[in-house]
């Protein structure tokens, strides 16, 4: 039996709420500002984990960090694009490479490069 799209995500889902850390998604709505306009959203199931050297891009260091989100939750923000924001134990951080996965044409699961 093929394995559908919502059957992944609902793993996924499960997965995270079980074993993952709650971060904020956030993007900045203008460039300036006082307060600078964002939209949050709070809450958000997610794996953490120091990158590894493999994952790494130019001009981000070792003190990055692998996050992988499942979409659930995320549809005012998507797609998510480098210079949004990843919120993880109160410090905001920059998402550097964002890498949606899609299966059958459905986005499943987002992976992101975050320093900062």
């Amino acid at each position: 039996m093929m394995t559908s799209p919502a059957d992944l995500i609902a793993d996924l889902d499960a997965a995270l709420a079980d074993a993952g850390t709650a971060i904020t998604i956030r993007r900045y709505t203008a460039p300036t500002g006082t307060p600078r306009p964002k939209t949050d959203i709070d809450g958000i199931p997610a794996a953490v984990r120091g990158a590894h050297a493999d994952e790494l891009i130019e001009g981000v260091d070792q003190t990055a960090s692998a996050v992988v989100l499942s979409p659930t939750g995320l549809a005012a923000l998507l797609p998510l694009k480098k210079g949004d924001k990843a919120v993880i134990d109160g410090r905001e951080r920059n998402i550097e490479l964002p890498k949606p996965i899609s299966v059958q044409g459905v986005l499943v699961r987002i992976d992101l490069l975050v320093a900062g």
